[in-house]
């Protein structure tokens, strides 16, 4: 069965970053994996016949006989010499003391044949992907926490990994955009590496895969949508249906998988890099959720819009005609005068009148926009809603395309509906949801323009645009408000 993540909020989002790095993860398996294993045995062989292998078995064995540990029998079986010198390379103490040329130090009469051939062997590991991308402590090659977590050296976990990453990594990509995801993505996965390395700083790794990154993920996932309920569409290919999931059903199966892994695992060591993309996404996403509250809660918080009725208007008719009587002269000289005033005073609205009829007289100039838009917001902002709309006919009848702020289109539109004309209400308020989704105040003049509908006895449009509020805005108080006044068959209906 596909599952596939729908988007809830007024982003329609494709998750194609999510798809990209799936792409990149297996693109990588698949072109590496077939020479992966033979690039090693390379390595291998050639150790083995240089007499390298020779050389650190015979140190080794000194090695453990001076920590008074049992030498295991394998290690005198010619026929094993990939197990050997696995279990060499694994022992990440002894692999220290290498590199540090203190078991084979340079007074030793060995080192002058071991250093050659060991830096040789070191070349020749690191032509395959894990050594070269693979992010190893003990190397210190910090340039590969950029690269470990696009490369697997194991089909099973891949698979898992890319699950994960499509639920998860979708989620994410459409509730808080690409660019973000990407970077969490990104810093999780860098934070799991220097986790593993704090805790195994004598790790030779390689650490690989994706894991620590989709746990830094997860993490930031069950901060932003744990309780939320989250839109999927689960299709068969024959037949399909859209359903709503709580935001922390996936953390169970991922702690199942998880567990089952650490069971499994030859070493328990990189599992310190999960704990750290985890704590590491969950940090991020405790910011994000943050933030939201914080948003929530000004977007809420609603105004009363104080409506100042003026008995005179701006500019008189025998200003106006004044204005637009000017010579080109004329009217450039005043122009310039204007301007000045309006550095000193932008909030005076006559003066911003005055400036609006003389570049009026070029209605399809950038400049008559400009002005335009700024005498309208100041209008929104500071005046009453009756000269706010007769600017804005006259701006309308002039210009074929006008320009409105997010501000002029939400007065506009609660000047419509304190009118009772809520069908050009709705017109300027569907402009703001294409425009602005998320603007402040826009759920509440929703929330009134259904409440128009109710009293005028238009319930089918009520009930859409409070359907419309429980849609976009889900989990906030505004949108508990609508469902209230939702009918039951609606209200079940938005659950």
């Amino acid at each position: 069965m596909l599952i596939i993540p729908l988007s809830n909020g007024p982003q329609r989002r494709f998750p194609c970053v999510t798809i990209f790095l799936i792409f990149l993860n297996v693109s990588i398996f698949l072109y590496f994996q077939y020479s992966e294993q033979q690039k090693y045995m390379q390595a291998v062989s050639w150790a083995r016949s240089s007499g390298l292998l020779q050389i650190e078995l015979e140190v080794y064995q000194e090695y453990l006989q001076r920590r008074h540990q049992k030498i295991p029998v394998f290690l005198h079986d010619t026929q094993k010499t990939v197990a050997v010198f696995n279990h060499l390379l694994q022992d990440d103490r002894f692999q220290a003391g290498l590199r540090q040329h203190i078991l084979i130090p340079p007074a030793d009469p060995r080192f002058a044949d071991w250093f050659p051939k060991r830096e040789k062997f070191e070349e020749k590991l690191n032509q395959s992907l894990a050594y070269r991308f693979g992010y190893s402590p003990a190397r210190k090659n910090y340039l590969a926490l950029a690269t470990y977590i696009f490369s697997h050296d194991e089909l099973t976990p891949l698979i898992v990994n890319m699950l994960f990453l499509w639920f998860v990594g979708s989620w994410i990509e459409i509730g808080i955009g690409r660019i973000l995801f990407l970077g969490i993505y990104l810093m999780t996965g860098v934070c799991s590496g220097l986790t593993f390395g704090f805790i195994s700083p004598l790790s030779q790794g390689p650490l690989l895969g994706a894991s620590g990154a989709i746990a830094g993920l997860m993490g930031t996932y069950l901060l932003i949508y744990c309780s939320k309920r989250s839109s999927v569409l689960c299709s068969l290919g024959f037949c399909r249906r859209h359903t709503t999931v709580f935001g922390w059903f996936l953390f169970p199966f991922w702690i199942s998988k998880e567990a089952y892994f650490f069971v499994n695992a030859s070493s328990t060591e990189t599992f310190s890099s999960h704990l750290g993309g985890l704590l590491a996404g969950m940090g991020i996403g405790l910011i994000f959720r943050t933030h939201e509250e914080k948003q929530t809660i000004q977007e809420e918080v609603i105004t009363p819009r104080t409506t100042i009725i003026q008995d005179t208007p701006l500019l008189t008719e025998e200003e106006i005609r004044n204005v637009t009587s000017l010579s080109k002269q004329e009217a450039a000289s005043l122009r310039k005068k204007i301007q000045k005033k309006i550095k000193k005073e932008p909030n005076d609205l006559s003066t911003l009148a005055r400036l609006f009829h003389i570049d009026k007289r070029s209605p399809k100039s950038k400049q008559f926009h400009r002005t335009a838009g700024q005498l309208l917001r100041q209008l929104a902002d500071h005046k009453g809603s009756q000269e706010l709309y007769s600017y804005f006919l006259e701006y309308k009848q002039v210009s074929t395309a006008p320009r409105l702020y997010p501000s002029v289109l939400l007065a506009l539109a609660e000047f419509h509906i304190q009118a009772g004309t809520t069908t050009q209400a709705a017109q300027f308020l569907l402009l703001l949801l294409k425009q602005r989704p998320q603007y402040p105040g826009l759920p509440s003049c929703l929330f009134a323009l259904g409440c128009a509908y109710r009293e005028q006895a238009k319930e089918e449009r009520a009930e859409k645009c409070f359907q419309l509020i429980c849609k976009k805005y889900p989990q906030t108080i505004i949108s508990q408000q609508a469902e209230d006044m939702l009918t039951p068959l609606y209200r079940i209906a938005v659950r």
